[in-house]
C-alpha cells in the first residue's frame, strides 16, 4: 500500500518523517513515500513527486497551523483527492484541533495527531482501505499499542520545534506547481485507461481529453496568479486565451509565466483582454 506523506515546513517535515518511519511498525504492508527523504540527490523532484502522487493509495497531509494555508499543501491536497472516486486523504493535524481547520481541507475527515484514540481509528482506516493483505483487528491492535509510545514522543518533539527553526522545505515556484498539475491529469488519464484494460485505445482516449486537460490547466494557472479565464481557442498559430484580473484592471503578467505556460503547452501563447487587444505574447510584450 503505497502512502504519500505531503508536508510544508520544519514541524510537518518532522510529523512526515517520523509517520514514515513509523507507519510499517504497525502495518507491514504499508510503503511510505516522503520528498525530503526519498527523492535522490540529482533527481527531478518534480517528476519523481508527480509520479508518487499518481501512483499512491492513501494520502497524509501533514498540518500545522503555519502551513494550513500553504499553496503546496493544498495543492497535493486536491491532486490526491481527484485521483480518489472515494478519497483517501486525511489531514494530520499537529498543535491544532479539527476545529481550527478553514478552507479545502476542512472538508476531510482530520486526525488529531496527540489523540491516541484518533490516530489509532486513522490506522484502522487505512488497513480497511489496503488492497493487500488486510491485517487482523486483534494483530493490529497490539501492533498500534506497542507503537504508538514511539510516535508520541516524535510528535512531542515536532511540536516544540520552532517553526522557522530550520528550512529544509524543497523550494516549489508557482509555475512549477502549475506544469506539474498538466502532468499529474495526464498520467492519471493513462494510468486509469490502462487499469481498465483498454491498452491499445490508450493513445486514442489521451487525444480526445489532451484539449480538455490543456483547457483546465489553463483555467488553474491563471487563477493561480488571480486571473479569470473567459475563452481559449486553439489554432495552428498557437493559443489566444481571454483573460481579465478582477480586482485590478491595470495588472500585467510576468514574462516568466506566460513562457512557462508556453513551454507546458508546446505551442505560442497570446493573452488578450474583454475588448480583443493583446496584452502579452510569448516571445513579445505588447505595450
Amino acid at each position: 500500500m503505497k502512502v504519500f506523506l505531503s508536508w510544508s515546513g520544519e514541524r510537518s517535515r518532522r510529523v512526515a518523517e517520523a509517520l514514515k518511519c513509523w507507519l510499517p511498525d504497525v502495518i507491514q504492508e504499508i510503503d511510505p513515500w516522503v520528498s525530503s527523504q526519498d527523492i535522490a540527490k540529482g533527481g527531478r523532484g518534480i517528476d519523481e513527486i508527480t509520479h508518487e502522487l499518481a501512483a499512491t493509495d492513501f494520502g497524509i497531509i501533514c498540518v500545522t497551523p503555519e502551513n494550513e494555508a500553504s499553496k503546496w499543501i493544498n495543492f497535493e491536497t486536491g491532486s490526491l483527492a481527484k485521483k480518489f472516486e472515494i478519497a483517501h486523504v486525511a489531514p494530520f493535524l499537529l498543535d491544532m484541533k479539527i476545529a481550527d481547520l478553514a478552507g479545502p481541507l476542512s472538508k476531510f475527515q482530520a486526525t488529531v495527531g496527540d489523540n491516541r484514540d484518533d490516530v489509532r481509528k486513522l490506522i484502522s482506516d487505512m488497513n480497511k482501505a489496503s488492497s493487500g493483505r488486510v491485517v487482523a483487528e486483534d494483530r493490529l491492535e497490539r501492533a498500534f499499542a506497542r507503537s504508538w509510545p514511539e510516535l508520541e514522543r516524535a510528535l512531542q518533539e515536532a511540536q516544540r520545534a520552532l517553526p522557522g527553526s530550520v528550512r529544509h522545505s524543497i523550494e516549489r515556484s508557482e509555475a512549477e506547481m502549475l506544469e506539474e498539475i498538466l502532468l499529474l491529469v495526464r498520467k492519471q488519464e493513462f494510468r486509469g485507461t490502462s487499469l481498465e484494460g483498454k491498452v491499445n485505445q490508450a493513445e486514442e482516449k489521451l487525444s480526445r481529453s489532451r484539449r480538455i486537460s490543456e483547457d483546465e490547466f489553463i483555467l488553474a494557472s491563471f487563477a493561480k496568479i488571480g486571473w479569470q479565464v473567459t475563452k481559449s481557442s486553439w489554432g495552428n498559430n498557437g493559443v489566444n486565451i481571454t483573460a481579465q484580473h478582477p480586482e485590478n484592471g491595470s495588472a500585467f503578467l510576468s514574462r516568466d509565466f506566460i513562457e512557462r505556460m508556453t513551454k507546458s503547452l508546446g505551442r505560442p501563447v497570446t493573452v488578450m483582454n474583454e475588448s480583443g487587444n493583446a496584452l502579452i505574447h510569448s516571445g513579445m510584450e505588447i505595450t
